[in-house]
C-alpha cells in the first residue's frame, strides 16, 4: 500500500525487507554480480507483498531479523535514505521522504483517526436505519479488536475513539451520545506490551494529544 501511494504522488518507493534470507540474497548478489537484474530478483521471489512491491517498481533492500534488532528500524530507514542521496548519479538532487515501519508516526496515525470517524458515521447511519426496531442503547460498540505490529494502528484507533467519545475534551460524535467508549484489544504480533505503550505515547505526544 505504501509503494502504491508513493507511485500515486510521483515518488519512487524504496523498501526495506526483513527476512531470514537476507544473507543468502546478499551473498548471491556479491557472487553473481554479472547476472541481470531479473536473475537477481528471482532470488527475492514472486509471492505476496514482494510480488505487489515489484509490480510497483520498488527498490527493495534487505536486512536480517538480527540486523533489524541491533540497528533499529529508524536507523535502517535513515541508512537507506543516505544511500539514495549518495548514489544519485545524474547530478540532480535527491530528497528521500522517510516513512517509519508501519507508517507509525503522527502523520500516519491520522489515517486511523479518519477511519474511526468513518466508522462512527457508518454506525450512526445504521442506527438511524434500524431505529424503529432497535433501541439506541442496544446499538453500540462494546469491543474493538485489531492486530498491531508497530504501534501506529493502536495509537490512531485509540486517539480516534477517545476523540469520538469525548474523552479528550472534544464534543462527542452524534453516534457516541449517551454511550460508553468501547474497550480496545490490541493483539501484538511482535515485541512486547511495553514497546507498544511507549510507541503509542510517543505518537500521541507528536500529535499534541499527550
Amino acid at each position: 500500500a505504501t509503494a502504491a501511494a508513493a507511485r500515486m504522488v510521483g515518488l519512487s518507493p524504496s523498501l526495506i525487507l526483513r527476512t531470514r534470507r537476507a544473507d543468502e540474497i546478499h551473498d548471491h548478489h556479491r557472487h553473481h554480480n554479472d547476472e541481470t537484474t531479473a536473475d537477481y530478483d528471482d532470488v527475492l521471489g514472486f509471492e505476496g507483498n514482494i510480488l505487489f512491491d515489484r509490480m510497483m517498481g520498488s527498490s527493495i533492500y534487505t536486512c536480517t531479523p538480527g540486523e533489524y534488532g541491533r540497528i533499529g528500524s529508524n536507523k535502517l530507514v535513515e541508512h537507506v535514505c543516505d544511500y539514495i542521496i549518495a548514489t544519485k548519479d545524474d547530478g540532480g538532487i535527491s530528497k528521500p521522504y522517510a516513512i517509519p515501519v508501519g507508517g507509525s508516526n503522527g502523520v500516519g496515525s491520522w489515517g486511523y483517526i479518519n477511519a474511526v470517524d468513518e466508522l462512527m458515521n457508518q454506525m450512526e447511519s445504521m442506527e438511524q436505519d434500524s431505529s424503529s426496531s432497535t433501541s439506541s442503547s442496544d446499538f453500540n460498540l462494546d469491543h474493538v479488536v485489531f492486530a498491531t505490529g508497530s504501534g501506529g494502528t493502536a495509537a490512531g484507533i485509540s486517539l480516534g475513539l477517545s476523540m469520538a467519545y469525548g474523552n479528550l475534551g472534544q464534543k462527542k460524535h452524534p453516534f457516541a451520545t449517551d454511550k460508553s467508549c468501547p474497550k480496545l484489544h490490541a493483539v501484538g504480533v511482535c515485541d512486547n506490551p511495553t514497546y507498544f505503550y511507549d510507541t503509542m505515547a510517543s505518537i500521541a505526544n507528536e500529535m499534541g494529544a499527550s
